[in-house]
């Protein structure tokens, strides 16, 4: 056997013997476990019906950008397969791409080939018992997706698990994809951050807003407002602000928990950096030199307002190649650190106009900020760009949510046009305009004659949802429900 191979055989032996050890610092805080997303949920269903002897649905992905819990649920379902299934250790292999890739260039077929021969004295073909794998940032070799189809066509007895950058969404080899269930982890809506932290779930709250964008009826929205809004104030361990640091801090399960500004800056600043270090590299050759300008893009667009920099104008600005800036713009959406919105409009017009880019969540552009410096807008300026940015990426989010129903969400070019217009399916669009607690609904008026909408919507600093005539009104915190 050669030594790299032999590294390898020490790799998966390590990661065997020492994964139920890593659960306490994953899984737990304070001794007691967390609260799972909803995502866990649904993947264990699967779990269960493999065990019982239905092999049709047994390769799961999870794209996502890092940090928002993707490897969190890879663990809690080893937990869950030792501790209520009772899955013997050997039959489970937890493994990071990202840590195979030191040891040698990552190669998940060859790896579980190791795996299965040396382990379970088997072949693929011949293994006749139920084994699990659970394969950790798998974007790290760039044929993941066949090697996951030729892993299910030749074994009906392992159950797969792959998680990865958002680019796992597009590089899908075309056989593999119609065996794949996928799971888009996206940082953490509101709901979903009280669920982890104090075990309160208000998905009916949550429901009903989505269903409020679309429908304009707001008397059931507005009674879950208010018990959910009384709820939360009686949950042991909240404070009142709780949702500023979830709206300038959150997202990211990793630092839920943290109280500590810097130290939360800290971490999510250094999973931007991992991102642009290692991650970019993984999915399109690049060069140092346009690595190295990654981080300035950024830097630069967290401190202009939504839409204001072009990649032409970020090619003069920074002395960069439009080719290098676009390739940069393609690589930041495929590990969704930015996305776009089109300009409303026939396919054609949307081509000739400008998109508008946003970051995933407010907390990553602050974070930069932070990190930078904040250039001189007022507290007032800065809160609504936040705030644009956080509507944005929640509409993003939902779009990309598999349990939703189809809609997109646009930006509208035209001058005082309203900052977003959200279209399902055959329907007029619902023109959206985000501002402060005063905000004038003049653009969204003039909006709804125009696309001839049967209702708009302000999202502000108010305390409740309203409702005056065909136009309603929903609190930033309310929204963020959705």
């Amino acid at each position: 056997m050669s030594g790299k191979n032999n590294d390898v055989e020490k790799f998966i032996a390590s990661q065997i013997n020492e994964t139920q050890f890593l659960l306490n610092d994953s899984i737990y805080y304070k001794n007691q476990k967390f609260n799972p997303r909803s995502e866990f949920e649904e993947i264990k269903d699967y779990v269960n019906d493999f065990l019982q002897g239905d092999n049709l649905n047994r390769f799961i992905t999870l794209p996502g950008l890092r940090g928002v819990g993707k490897s969190t649920i890879l663990l809690e379902i080893y937990d869950y397969l030792i501790n209520e299934k009772n899955i013997l250790p050997e039959n489970i292999l937890y493994i990071s791409c990202e840590q195979l890739n030191n040891i040698e260039k990552c190669d998940i077929y060859a790896t579980i080939e190791d795996y299965v021969k040396n382990f379970h004295h088997s072949s693929l073909k011949t293994l006749n018992h139920e084994i699990f794998l659970l394969i950790d940032e798998s974007h790290y070799d760039k044929n993941w997706s066949l090697a996951g189809k030729m892993i299910y066509d030749q074994s009906r007895k392992i159950f797969m698990i792959f998680t990865g950058s958002s680019a796992l969404n597009l590089d899908y080899d075309a056989e593999a994809s119609r065996r794949i269930i996928n799971y888009n982890i996206n940082p953490l809506n509101y709901t979903q951050h009280l669920n982890l932290k104090y075990g309160y779930y208000p998905i009916e709250f949550s429901n009903s807003i989505r269903n409020l964008i679309f429908s304009g009826d707001i008397e059931n929205t507005v009674k879950l407002e208010e018990k959910t809004n009384h709820d939360i104030l009686n949950l042991k361990g909240y404070t009142s602000t709780d949702w500023d640091n979830y709206f300038k801090f959150g997202g990211f399960p990793q630092v839920m928990f943290d109280k500590r500004q810097r130290e939360i800056v800290k971490k999510i600043f250094s999973s931007v950096d991992t991102v642009i270090r290692k991650d970019l590299g993984t999915i399109k050759n690049i060069t140092t030199d346009t690595q190295s300008y990654a981080m300035r893009i950024l830097k630069f667009m967290a401190q202009k307002y939504p839409g204001d920099v072009s990649q032409n104008k970020l090619s003069s600005e920074l002395k960069c190649s439009f080719s290098t800036i676009n390739t940069l713009f393609y690589l930041f959406e495929k590990i969704q650190l930015l996305f776009h919105f089109d300009n409303y409009g026939g396919i054609n017009h949307r081509i000739k106009k400008a998109q508008q880019y946003y970051f995933a969540t407010p907390s990553i552009r602050h974070i930069i900020n932070l990190k930078f410096g904040v250039t001189n807008f007022t507290e007032d300026e800065y809160d609504g760009i936040l705030f644009k940015n956080f509507v944005a990426s929640s509409l993003f989010n939902l779009i990309n949510n598999d349990n939703f129903f189809d809609f997109n969400a646009y930006y509208e070019k035209r001058k005082g046009g309203v900052d977003f217009l959200v279209k399902k399916n055959f329907e007029n669009p619902i023109p959206i305009e985000v501002g402060n607690k005063n905000k004038d609904k003049r653009q969204v008026i003039r909006a709804m004659n125009i696309h001839d909408s049967t209702h708009g919507i302000i999202i502000s600093q108010r305390d409740a949802i309203e409702k005056d005539g065909d136009i309603i009104y929903i609190p930033i915190k309310s929204f963020s429900y959705i």
